[in-house]
């Protein structure tokens, strides 16, 4: 609300103020960068710091989830600077440190429930790596078990206080805001599941998951060695992933119920980075034919894997803007292999492409037309006092958590049809549709269309 009200209102930034409340995201993000690329030059390496880095931030998952999800994308960027603080803290010794990450991890618990998996992913790597320094005496693992306590008090303190929900009456709305997170399973309809593993592997740029799997092997014999940040990769990686598989845990949504996973991914992918520029060099050495002084050598293996790792998919990221969200590797055929395999929410879920709609429509419909949006109309009514044309009409016909309208509101559309110009908007998804949207699709043929590797996303219909 501050960003909004400061880069909408006051500074005209930004032309409306819903996207001057996402720009908290641009400042979030630009913290993190800092932070995130000096915890990785300090303990691994230059390359590995860049690659981290870059990554994450042009991946078209990430890239839209920063420009288009508040919740989701500040719990990872919190998630990821308490894990980072922390374990940082702990290998100098800092009581104060550590109970900063506790108060970074409350802000991420506040921000969504998947916090609660950050403290076992942190115990795990206390308890089985080789104890740093100021930890290796009986009496200094007392102050540790000291500091762990009070970083815990301070997440919970930050977490009831930046919540006035629960001031009221804490045990009965915390229960009931768990009961809700618990019964999920039973909300969301089953042709709307994706398994976690298969939306990693389908929607994460294929050069980052091959860095990522080069990664896991000296992950793993750092971590057979005890070494700390192997074990905290890891670890991360597996109650990351973990939880989603716990009873009654549910995915939809591709990637984004457990965006903190990617940070750990992009530590696994630098590693892998590092690994790969090895493993070539080794090469180079054993060949007569290459003769390249060694550190020029290094240097140049190094910027190659950059370029072959980074350049795919931050074109793919730049190729489907602003549809970034509707993005699947090659490894299920792109956009187009994800709809004919009938994976959920293959296309614009969120409707993000209904800017580019209200747009062609502010140049191309009649005077006093009508609008109907049979499904997530609220994208539309959000940004409607700024982006839609102020003569078109916007017929009520969807609510926000159902792709279900009323008989009534699809007769009064056809009714309106008779008389006067109705269009007729709509993202395509197969798992969220109505009979609107399929009389359209029966019928008619859409007068403007956006698509990405050929599949359609969001398409325009005049309605008769």
């Amino acid at each position: 609300a501050a960003t909004a009200e400061l880069l909408s209102r006051r500074l005209g930034l930004v032309d409306d103020w819903f996207d001057g409340f996402h720009a908290f995201n641009l400042l979030l993000g630009a913290l993190f960068v800092p932070v995130w690329f000096r915890f990785l030059l300090r303990h691994l390496g230059e390359t590995e710091a860049l690659l981290g880095v870059l990554l994450p931030f042009t991946a078209p998952r990430i890239v839209v989830e920063l420009l288009a999800n508040t919740k989701d994308f500040p719990l990872m960027v919190l998630f990821a600077l308490s894990a980072v603080l922390f374990f940082d803290a702990w290998q100098r010794g800092s009581l104060a440190g550590m109970v900063g990450a506790g108060v970074l991890g409350g802000a991420a618990l506040a921000t969504k429930a998947n916090a609660l998996f950050l403290p076992p992913i942190l115990l795990l790597v206390v308890l089985a790596a080789r104890p740093p320094d100021p930890f290796t005496q009986r009496r200094d693992r007392l102050r540790l078990a000291r500091a762990l306590v009070a970083a815990a008090v301070a997440g919970a303190a930050v977490f009831l206080a930046s919540w006035p929900y629960l001031w009221a009456a804490p045990v009965e709305r915390l229960t009931r805001h768990f009961e809700y997170i618990a019964g999920q399973v039973g909300q969301v309809r089953p042709e709307s599941l994706l398994s976690p593993l298969l939306a990693v592997l389908y929607t994460t740029p294929i050069p980052w998951l091959v860095l990522a799997a080069l990664g896991l092997v000296p992950a793993v014999r750092g971590a057979l060695r005890r070494e700390a940040l192997p074990l905290l990769v890891l670890a991360w990686v597996a109650v990351t992933l973990g939880r989603m598989y716990l009873p009654g845990a549910v995915n939809f949504d591709g990637v984004r119920h457990f965006l903190e996973l990617f940070p750990a991914l992009a530590i696994l992918g630098a590693m892998g980075g590092a690994y790969a520029v090895r493993l070539l060099d080794r090469v180079r050495s054993r060949w007569p034919a290459i003769r390249a002084p060694e550190r020029r050598a290094q240097r140049l293996l190094a910027v190659t894997v950059l370029l072959v790792a980074i350049v795919p998919q931050a074109w793919a990221t730049v190729r489907s803007h602003p549809h970034q969200i509707a993005y699947w590797n090659a490894l299920v055929g792109g956009t187009s292999g994800a709809f004919a395999r009938g994976l959920p929410q293959a296309g614009d879920y969120w409707a993000l492409g209904y800017r580019q709609g209200l747009a062609w429509l502010a140049e191309h419909a009649e005077p006093n037309s009508f609008l109907a949006v049979p499904v997530v109309e609220h994208a539309v009514l959000a940004v409607a006092q700024t982006r839609l044309r102020s003569d078109i009409g916007l017929l009520h016909t969807s609510v926000p958590v159902t792709p279900e309208i009323p008989p009534d509101v699809v007769d009064r559309v056809r009714r309106l049809g008779r008389e006067r110009v109705v269009y007729v908007m709509f993202t395509i998804r197969e798992d969220w549709t109505n009979e609107l949207i399929e009389d359209c699709r029966a019928r008619l043929s859409p007068i403007a269309e956006w698509s990405l590797d050929g599949a359609p996303l969001v398409q325009i219909y005049r309605y008769r």
